[in-house]
């Protein structure tokens, strides 16, 4: 592999590792301290097989029916936002819509719909008072103003009723907050194979070391989203080497003819922290328009929690790599 190729390699590895462990981030700050659920009790649904490694999309069955009995009998409005969806799924039996923004619409009609008044995104998908025009067909029931929207909202631009939706692997919130009617929700949602998990929506005031206890204890897809961050970090360490791999006989041949190995150190790790700032802010952009997980004033902070992360920890890999390579190539210089 020639050098330039090994290097972009290297480079690239370097730039997803450091965007995802943004997004790591954010999962465990919406799992631990906030999930943007406001007044609302919180839940992450995924949908997965309880074979290691599969991923497949379970039937939903009678679940639609199911949790409208269930929002019927506890008067309940229920929300449904699937991962980088742009609608949300509705069913209100609570009148939150009425109190809230006076209008009609309640979710328990099929292929109506709640459009947000001036959102940029409209124009394109509706034609006179029908959204999604041709595929969807969802008649507007009128409009809703975006400064009283609950923060889970995010950008979705409308609301459509949860009858039609065609799977459930999101964010599911609800008004109510009584332990035995939460109980038989989380039931009527883990029956159908997928797994449920509270979202904490205040702060739990744990320590580092208290979240990652809680991550190993938990279930299996917390435990999950911990090993998959160690994976990261030892693609991370990989990367790294591999960059010193392409590099050896250039930095070798730089010091040969000068250059000191403080400077060759110092040259490597602001590469280093370039590609970690560079990575962090694609994590941040993308966590910021395709994860609506917590609330929006938070995403910013936590990217640059993340970002002092992956500089300190690029340092103190740097640091030892240079070390490593400067111990075994000290003298060697002849050989190049």
């Amino acid at each position: 592999m020639g050098k330039r190729k090994g290097e972009w390699l290297s480079f690239m590895a370097l730039l997803l590792v450091f965007m995802l462990t943004t997004l790591f981030f954010y999962m465990v700050y919406t799992m631990h301290y906030d999930s943007a659920s406001d007044d609302f009790t919180g839940f992450t649904v995924f949908d997965y097989q309880s074979e290691p490694g599969a991923q497949a999309s379970a039937e939903l069955g009678t679940l639609r029916e199911d949790l409208d009995d269930w929002a019927r009998r506890n008067q309940a409005v229920v929300f449904y936002k699937g991962f980088s969806s742009a609608g949300i799924a509705a069913l209100d039996y609570a009148g939150w819509f009425q109190r809230t923004w006076q209008t009609p619409f309640d979710g328990r009609e099929a292929k109506t719909s709640l459009v947000q008044k001036g959102s940029r995104n409209l124009h394109a998908y509706m034609k006179g008072d029908t959204l999604f025009p041709g595929t969807y067909n969802y008649h507007i029931l009128g409009e809703f103003d975006g400064n009283r929207s609950p923060t889970f909202q995010g950008d979705a631009f409308f609301y459509y009723p949860l009858m039609d939706i065609t799977d459930l692997q999101g964010l599911l919130f609800t008004n109510v907050d009584s332990g035995e009617s939460l109980s038989e929700l989380t039931s009527i949602v883990e029956k159908t194979g997928r797994s449920i998990e509270y979202q904490t929506y205040t702060d739990s005031n744990l320590n580092i070391l208290e979240v990652l206890k809680k991550m190993f204890m938990d279930d299996f897809v917390s435990r999950s989203l911990l090993f998959a961050f160690l994976g990261l970090v030892f693609c991370a360490v990989f990367a790294m080497s591999m960059m010193y791999r392409e590099s050896n006989r250039f930095m070798v041949i730089h010091h040969l003819y000068g250059a000191a190995y403080a400077y060759l150190f110092v040259r490597l790790l602001l590469r280093l922290m370039c590609i970690a700032v560079l990575g962090t802010g694609l994590g941040y952009i993308l966590g910021r328009t395709q994860l609506y997980l917590i609330h929006r004033a938070a995403y910013l902070n936590v990217a640059v929690l993340s970002g002092v992360c992956s500089i300190l920890f690029i340092c103190a890999v740097q640091t030892i790599c240079f070390l490593s390579w400067q111990r075994k190539h000290r003298g060697m210089e002849g050989r190049y």
